[in-house]
């Protein structure tokens, strides 16, 4: 049996990812790690992709820290592995999504493989204190779920222990840290970071993550280059509210049909008459970029922003199919089982706006290399006259940003008149 020092380096989690910030470290100096154990999380893009150790072995040094900003082929932990062959010229380098099946994973103590889990189901573990190798996935291939994490039960906490009443002499009794309360009739707040004070009083400061530099920086350079104008409308989606609650699929009952399915599709049919919406502007060579396919990113609402994977080639799928995909994008995007490639590649967008509360009208921002993006706000019951006459009906707010160096008044009055119209003659799609 023989030891080799390995030196563990950033590997290339992506397709033009160069950097990413290191969010959180599992293991310390001395550490004994098997492998596949959760090693770095690294966030980079608009992903946190969880690292896992490609031997087994004891951690010997951790070149990294928290919050430390590395680029790949950066050294990031040296560690000794045992073995009784050759040592491996390349360890194996880690995947940035988690693994789909079993065949790979590690076994536990007991002789059975330890089920695979998503980057935030291991985290959720690790903070309620369940130990993966005893618990036993429900989800396909054995995976990990919230759900399964929520049924188990945490170890048995230690019992309370009764301070005695006897007496004790002063300078013997123990005095708590405390954190005394600013003299304030407003809370304390409690976001974390490095308190400080201002010319007014007590603040807080807080590094931007990797996720938010990113958003910040794509957003500043879309709103200082795209000139931005937004048209806003209202479709009443009674009937097609009628027609998605009374579908049922007799192939697959658990299959749910959602109104974001039916936007979805009506844009694909509207970009098929009006490509311009669906086309880009390569400024070096003036010229416009038609794309002959539709990749529709879905903006969703997570801890760590506004996050938009991408539904490729959407112009194929019917509302049923769409709505699967939104169904496994939900759950990806929850668990954070996504790579940064997933959200690359829009053609056109989408912001479920009215998802995340009562937002009606908004003014959606163009992602770079579109030229449009629609933010559908939340549905509600309003007065609305129809053949003359005042009735209660469920009105979609939509709010559509297009690019006014390439798309104007006369190409998207046209193109959004279209998407209304299918979504108020929902006969016109085929489930």
């Amino acid at each position: 049996m023989t030891a080799t020092m390995h030196q563990f380096k950033l590997p290339d989690l992506g397709e033009g990812v160069h950097e990413g910030q290191i969010i959180r470290i599992h293991v310390a100096l001395g550490q004994s790690i098997r492998e596949d154990d959760p090693l770095l999380e690294v966030e980079t893009d608009k992903a946190a992709v969880e690292i896992t150790s490609p031997v087994t072995g004891t951690v010997s040094e951790v070149h990294v820290g928290e919050q430390d900003l590395v680029h790949v082929g950066d050294v990031m932990v040296t560690f000794a592995s045992e073995h009784d062959g050759p040592p491996a010229t390349t360890p194996p380098q880690p995947t940035a999504k988690p693994p789909t099946t079993t065949p790979s994973a590690p076994t536990t103590t007991t002789g059975r493989r330890r089920p695979p889990a998503s980057p935030s189901v291991r985290r959720l573990a690790r903070e309620r204190g369940l130990n993966l190798d005893d618990l036993r996935g429900s989800g396909p291939g054995g995976r990990l779920t919230r759900a399964d994490l929520e049924q188990a039960q945490p170890p048995a906490s230690p019992p309370e222990i009764i301070p005695s009443t006897a007496p004790v002499a002063a300078s013997h009794i123990p005095v708590p840290a405390t954190r005394i309360a600013p003299p304030s009739s407003v809370p304390a707040t409690e976001v974390e970071g490095v308190t400080d004070t201002d010319q007014y009083g007590a603040i807080v400061r807080q590094n931007l993550t990797q996720a938010r530099r990113t958003i910040s920086r794509v957003m500043q350079i879309s709103w200082q280059t795209i000139p931005h104008v937004t048209d806003c409308n209202d479709a009443d989606i009674t009937e097609l509210e009628s027609m998605r609650r009374a579908f049922t699929d007799t192939d697959n009952p658990e299959r749910r049909i959602t109104t974001l399915a039916f936007v979805i599709r009506a844009v694909c049919r509207a970009i098929r008459k009006h490509p311009i919406l669906n086309a880009s502007i390569d400024v070096e060579r003036d010229e416009i970029v038609f794309h002959e396919y539709v990749n529709i990113g879905v903006g969703v609402d997570t801890p760590r922003g506004l996050i938009a994977p991408v539904i490729r080639n959407a112009q194929l799928m019917g509302v049923g199919e769409l709505s699967d995909q939104l169904a496994v994008m939900s759950h990806n995007t929850r668990t954070g089982a996504f790579g940064v490639e997933d959200t690359r590649g829009a053609t056109y967008t989408i912001s479920n706006a009215g998802a995340m509360g009562r937002t009606r009208y908004s003014t959606p921002i163009i992602a770079p290399g579109t030229v449009a993006c629609l933010a559908v706000g939340r549905a509600q019951k309003m007065p609305w006259v129809v053949h003359d006459q005042v009735v209660p009906r469920l009105i979609l707010p939509l709010s559509h940003s297009m690019d006014h160096r390439l798309v104007d008044g006369g190409r998207e009055v046209p193109f959004i008149g279209h998407v209304i119209d299918d979504l108020e003659h929902p006969m016109r799609f085929a489930i």
